[in-house]
């Protein structure tokens, strides 16, 4: 199956195909996992990957609810797994940030376009993940009203069909969540 996903990670009918094949064999296991992690490296932007971890981890019989929705709470997951999901996610974004849209960050600087992250002037930022990831930041500094404009940004202007979504990340400000 590797060999299938370095020839095109992205297809859907090989991902389903793999999905039957972790249920039907019961692969829920660490090396599936890490075979996961492998394309998530390659390519931090393969959305069928990070799906395809996402099922692993929360659809795994040893602790999850059948009958629970991918979209709902299942209590039946251990608390530690739900945080190293939420740190691998992070680290894998941040790394993938720290590659290609952000630079000397421990300076404070925001290299693409020229632009200081601390003056808080979102509309100069046109990458997506730039605002998503200054809006994490800004959020974690208790500096909403930035936070709210990366957010606000990327609803109507550069990501509008996740405009729900990024909606949604606009309603969590202020609030303890964590995303």
């Amino acid at each position: 199956m590797t060999r299938m996903f370095h020839k095109d990670g992205k297809n859907y009918h090989v991902w389903s195909y793999r999905q039957y094949l972790v249920v039907k064999l019961d692969m829920f296991n660490e090396a599936e996992l890490k075979s996961v992690d492998e394309l998530i490296k390659r390519d931090v932007r393969n959305n069928s990957a990070w799906s395809h971890r996402f099922f692993l981890v929360f659809s795994d019989p040893k602790y999850s609810t059948t009958w629970a929705r991918a979209n709902e709470f299942d209590g039946s997951i251990p608390k530690e797994i739900v945080e190293r999901e939420i740190e691998y996610a992070k680290s894998a974004t941040y790394r993938r940030a720290a590659e290609s849209e952000l630079v000397e960050l421990s300076q404070g600087r925001f290299e693409e376009g020229g632009v200081k992250m601390e003056n808080g002037k979102g509309e100069d930022i046109r990458s997506s993940h730039a605002l998503d990831f200054l809006a994490d930041v800004w959020g974690e500094k208790g500096e909403n009203e930035k936070a709210d404009k990366a957010l606000e940004l990327l609803g109507d202007k550069y990501d509008k069909i996740r405009k729900n979504y990024w909606d949604w990340r606009r309603g969590l400000l202020g609030k303890k969540v964590r995303v």
